[in-house]
């Protein structure tokens, strides 16, 4: 019975094997063809989708290009026209101002007969509204936008001045049929904007590249100076859409370019656009989108034809590969059978007999060699098993010595990873801070003006005030009749003159104080956070940190923290102010929050041999040993979390060390905490 049982054993572990081998090879040979077919696939359909693409693009193209020619067609046609209107003789009355109401009957006419979907208005040489299609009544001047040049002026897309929705405007000079080169007034056509939105029709965008003023001029044929000029401006101005969703000012930047795909929220459009380089337009540029639903189908639908093939391809040639691995598993099947008698048998001097010249009859070959080794080292095998353990022993001191290497070279690149952090940061907040300097430097240099305007505005005001007074008294002291000194009593009386007089004065005196504080501000602004602090020049350290406790005056007031100051240097010193400046408002602002109410701050700068010394100390709550260690590591802190960053002083430290200078601290927990900065006098 046992017998019986290995037999059946052994024999489905020979058919187990074989149909492993054959389903191997049937797997290897379906794998290779299911790879080139699916590279042949995408290849195909990667052809046809670009084929499709283009041609997409193309019609999209020619889109773009008759709604942008319609656009440009109808403007010419309304330049030719107005330079048509401006040559009539009844626009020789706007001299006279219009009085016959001609010219405003002609513009009803014009509009009228021409269709002209907008207002015409005439503007004498002065710029004053004489007449217009809308009957609107007259007195209005003659906006700047609309002032021509030479020649026939664009102006895109605004808001109508003289009332109204959105428009594009058309200008031209009036010159007289009496006398040659005389300018009688200008005449503008106001085109609403809704006509040109119209003619963009569906799935369109109307972008301008230039300035994004919107008001641009341009004299017939040549762009003018301003267009041109505009034309390398980065700017993109969305000036119409009829999408019905809206588009992000990310894309605008990818409608720059001609055609391609653009992506708007989760979904992806074809788009194509025409430029407009010349003319009254240049700048324009229309832009057609389109879902590629059909092209998409199309595409789906030769995906699906290629897998239609690729199944029926597959039929035969699974057929074919089980025939093929049915015939090169029959001598791995006798292989085995021989393997197994061998082990059954534990008999090392049989031999397999070889069939063939090709691979498996070099495998049979080899295993008959393998055999007759086997069995000339079965006498030795004690020895190899001692060469064995041996070995092992080896392998795993060699595997404990490099796991000792990997250890100790990942500590090494941790340690280095967290100093490459600490600088990026370091760097990070510099970058930050050269930024905020540039914008307060910015902000500091427009507001000095118009507060340097109030302020010298001041004593003129208060001269003028005071000749106004000086004016009703000598008025009050003139002689007049009775009735009329009565009624003036009265009205002085009403009005409270003597109060005004006073109240007047003290208005203007404070006001002259708060714009010499304003001013005051503004200049230590400007001081701290100039461009040209980051380079190498001469500056008195003295300004940098009056600047800084300029900046720092609210908090000082508020802490009612005296400031003790005693400057001994005296003299410049070539360093990077600017850096400095942003060590001094670390060092200061700590001092300020260390400190109590009714604190004092102390600064002292000299000169100590070939070094700059700068001390600065506080009467505040002092420092433990334990954080005086740790003050100048990045991001350590002892502020709460949201208050600081732990970068301020290791920042700091990093300046002084570029300068070559060293930076030091004492302090003492209840009795203050002093920073000492030296740099060399000479860099």
């Amino acid at each position: 019975m046992t017998r019986y049982s290995s037999t059946l054993i052994l024999s489905r572990m020979r058919r187990w094997v074989g149909q492993a081998i054959a389903r191997k090879l049937l797997l290897a040979f379906f794998s290779v063809f299911i790879v080139t077919y699916l590279i042949t696939a995408l290849v195909v359909q990667n052809a046809v989708r670009t084929a499709l693409t283009n041609s997409e693009l193309g019609t999209l193209s020619q889109v773009a290009h008759l709604r942008l020619g319609s656009i440009r067609a109808s403007f010419d046609e309304l330049s030719v026209d107005l330079r048509a209107w401006a040559k009539l003789d009844v626009m020789n009355d706007l001299v006279s101002g219009d009085v016959d109401k001609r010219v405003e009957s002609a513009l009803e006419n014009l509009k009228k007969d021409y269709a002209i979907e907008g207002e015409i208005h005439t503007f004498n040489a002065e710029g004053k509204l004489i007449a217009s299609s809308s009957r609107q009544q007259g007195g209005a001047l003659l906006p700047d936008a609309w002032k021509p040049g030479t020649g026939v002026r664009f102006v895109d897309k605004h808001s109508n001045p003289l009332g109204g929705g959105d428009i594009v405007a058309l200008s031209l000079p009036v010159v007289s049929t009496f006398s040659a080169g005389y300018q009688l007034g200008t005449l503008v056509l106001a085109y609403p904007w809704a006509e040109v939105q119209n003619r963009l029709a569906d799935q369109a965008l109307l972008l301008d590249h230039r300035d994004s003023s919107g008001l641009v001029s341009s004299d017939m044929p040549q762009p003018s100076e301003s267009r041109a000029d505009s034309a390398h401006s980065d700017s993109i101005v969305l000036l119409g859409s009829t999408l019905h969703f809206p588009v992000p000012d990310a894309a605008l930047r990818d409608l720059a370019h001609k055609e391609g795909w653009l992506k708007i929220g989760d979904k992806h459009y074809l788009f194509s656009s025409a430029h407009e380089d010349s003319g009254l337009l240049s700048g324009w540029q229309v832009v057609v989108l389109r879902e590629p639903d059909t092209l998409n189908q199309t595409i789906n639908s030769v995906a699906l034809k290629l897998a239609a093939l690729c199944a029926i391809l597959a039929l035969p040639l699974t057929l074919a590969i089980s025939w093929l691995a049915s015939r090169l598993t029959a001598p791995l099947r006798e292989l085995t059978q021989f393997v197994t008698s061998i082990t059954e048998t534990q008999d090392l001097s049989k031999r397999l007999t070889l069939h063939s010249n090709d691979e498996l009859g070099v495998l049979a070959d080899a295993f008959n060699q393998m055999t007759e080794k086997l069995e000339s080292a079965s006498k030795d095998q004690e020895l190899l098993v001692h060469e064995l353990k041996r070995f092992a022993e080896e392998l795993e001191n060699k595997v404990a010595e490099r796991t000792r290497d990997l250890t100790k070279s990942n500590f090494e690149l941790i340690r280095t990873l967290e100093n490459l952090k600490a600088a990026q940061s370091q760097l990070i907040h510099q970058e930050k801070m050269a930024s905020l300097g540039q914008l307060v430097a910015g902000v500091a240099h427009e507001l000095n003006n118009p507060i340097g305007f109030i302020y010298a505005n001041f004593p003129h005001l208060e001269e003028y005030v005071l000749e106004l007074l000086n004016l009703l008294d000598e008025l009050r002291r003139l002689p007049v009749p009775v009735e009329i000194q009565k009624r003036m009593d009265v009205l002085y009386a009403d009005t409270d003159l003597e109060f005004l007089r006073e109240d007047l004065l003290r208005i203007i005196k404070s006001g002259k104080s708060g714009a010499e504080r304003v001013r005051e501000i503004v200049a230590s602004l400007r001081s701290f956070s100039h461009l040209g602090e980051a380079e190498l020049k001469l500056a008195r350290l003295e300004n940098g940190l009056d600047d800084t406790l300029a900046l720092l005056k609210h908090q000082l007031k508020t802490r009612n923290i005296k400031v003790e100051r005693d400057y001994q240097l005296g003299v410049p010193v070539l360093c990077r102010p600017g850096q400095l400046n942003q060590v001094f408002m670390n060092i200061l602002s700590n001092a300020v929050q260390a400190s109590n109410e009714d604190g004092v701050i102390t600064i002292r700068t000299g000169r100590e041999d070939d070094w700059v010394v700068v001390r600065i100390s506080d009467t505040g709550c002092g420092m433990p040993p334990e954080v005086m260690n740790h003050i100048f590591d990045p991001f350590y802190t002892t502020k709460p979390v949201g208050e600081g960053t732990g970068l301020g002083l290791s920042i700091s430290h990093g300046i002084i060390e570029n300068h070559g200078g060293k930076i030091g601290v004492e302090s003492a927990v209840g009795q203050g905490t002093t920073f000492t900065l030296r740099i060399p006098f000479k860099q």
